[in-house]
């Protein structure tokens, strides 16, 4: 019997050194690694943004080595140890657009501010302050300190050009702060930024038009596109209409413009828009209403967006929605965010502008970030293609790419006629939309709950007026 307990004990003692030499040995590899030399990948290119950093990768570290889109930026991630699902350690550089300001009095938002915004969200203290100045940017940096649990964060932000920011953060769960240090200081010092001829390429058409005035793109003063809208087997499910005028008064906001987006199936999904801008679009008001399908509570939800840009080049965004048919849910409070308006910069509603201006200055290619009817400001990738091998098979002079650099996959196809105007287009998504241009008596006879607004514009800016 004493003879077995003794054995049975010697092997569990064995069992345990066993343990704790591989945790030693574990230990031992992470020391190493972390106290080694940062050892950096080659830098990684965000493509048609002119910026490249390169991350840890080596000694432990892994990088994905490619960036993703998530929360509107661009995000660059490496983890220690490598293929760990609770890295011990981790950096991250995110590629924000556009920088958010805190209100519409307020060129940016203050250093100071988005530190402590950061402090609160690790539950930390800043206990230490510094900067970095690299050839692309000026660096400020906070180092964050949770002693209680061995935690380390430098946390630092650099304004970059057109309204971008670039936010680098490293932490750690050892207690080891030099190791964040030396790797965030590793990082921030290969962060390259260099000219972006497409941004460029955005900012010269914009101003270009702004030169022009809008009123020179309308004809006879106004100019009306309605387009019948189906599915890929050709099924109409919808019609969109928008019309811009120059109203020729002498006040400020000359150009007025009105949309009506509208489909229908299983259920009604209906947008209306108002836009009022100066002929240089310098300072407007876009106000949009939608109302969707039912959600989860089973009501049909009603939203509101609210643009507008001020002669400051503040651009304020409201947010509000609403779920009809439910008493007792009430208004959910507005959302409210400031941006600075750049160069890139242009209102979604003014395409069709856009685009005849980039024919006829020759622009093949170019990046601008368009703010959407849906609140969000998406850098978008235009360049003129061949409209040859397309799902849509066109004799139209001119045909346009149009992808967001949010979403994989997502794109528009935009097809004008050799006066420049928007003949059709093709946007694919989830589901894949064809807009075609149609006449007025047609649309009407396929939609006669919205006849009226459709042959009538003068009682769709009355619906404008009463609903927005």
């Amino acid at each position: 019997m004493n003879g077995t307990y003794d054995t049975k004990t010697s092997v569990r003692a064995k069992v345990a050194l066993l343990g704790l030499f591989v945790a030693a040995l574990l230990s031992a590899r992470l020391i190493v690694a972390l106290r080694s030399v940062v050892v950096l990948s080659e830098p990684t290119e965000l493509a048609h943004a002119g910026l490249s950093v390169a991350m840890p990768h080596g000694n432990g570290w892994d990088s994905a080595k490619r960036w993703v889109y998530k929360q509107d930026a661009f995000t660059l991630i490496a983890a220690f140890p490598a293929g760990s699902s609770r890295p011990t350690a981790s950096a991250r550089c995110t590629y924000v657009f556009p920088a958010e300001i805190p209100g519409r009095n307020t060129a940016d938002i203050g250093i100071q501010k988005h530190f402590e915004r950061r402090r609160r969200q690790i539950e930390g203290e800043i206990v230490e302050t510094g900067q970095i100045e690299t050839d692309a940017a000026i660096v400020e940096w906070v180092h964050i300190e949770r002693p209680e649990a061995w935690f380390n964060v430098i946390f630092g932000t650099g304004k970059l050009p057109y309204n971008r920011r670039i936010d680098i953060e490293v932490r750690e769960g050892t207690g080891d702060a030099d190791l964040v240090k030396r790797t965030f200081k590793a990082i921030a010092a290969t962060l390259s930024v260099t000219n972006s001829p497409l941004l460029e390429a955005g900012g010269k058409i914009i101003a270009e038009m702004k030169d022009k005035g809008l009123g020179a793109f309308l004809d006879n003063q106004n100019q009306q596109g309605l387009f019948l809208i189906s599915d890929l087997k050709g099924r109409v499910i919808g019609f969109a209409t928008d019309i811009v005028v120059d109203t020729g008064r002498a006040s400020e906001l000359n150009i007025e413009a009105m949309g009506l987006y509208y489909t229908r199936g299983l259920f009604v999904h209906e947008q209306m828009s108002s836009f009022r801008s100066n002929n240089r679009f310098e300072s407007f008001t876009w106000k949009i209403e939608s109302v969707a399908p039912p959600g989860a509570l089973g009501a049909a939800q009603r939203s509101g967006t609210g643009i507008v840009l001020e002669d400051t080049g503040i651009l304020t965004i409201t947010k509000s929605g609403l779920s009809l048919g439910d008493s007792s849910s009430g208004d959910e409070p507005p959302e409210e965010r400031f941006y600075r308006a750049g160069a890139t910069a242009i209102p979604e509603i003014l395409l069709e502008q856009l685009l005849a201006q980039m024919i006829e200055s020759g622009t093949k290619e170019m990046l601008v970030d368009m703010i959407r009817s849906d609140g969000l400001i998406v850098p978008t990738h235009i360049s003129q293609i061949e409209s040859e091998d397309t799902a849509v098979a066109k004799n139209d002079a001119y045909l346009i790419k149009l992808m967001p650099l949010n979403r994989r996959g997502f794109f528009q196809l935009a097809y004008l006629d050799e006066r420049k105007h928007l003949s059709s287009s093709l946007v694919r998504r989830q589901n894949d939309l064809i807009f075609e241009r149609a006449e007025p008596a047609d649309v009407a006879r396929l939609f006669p709950e919205r006849s009226e607004f459709i042959l009538h514009s003068d009682k769709l800016e009355k619906l404008l007026d009463e609903r927005i």
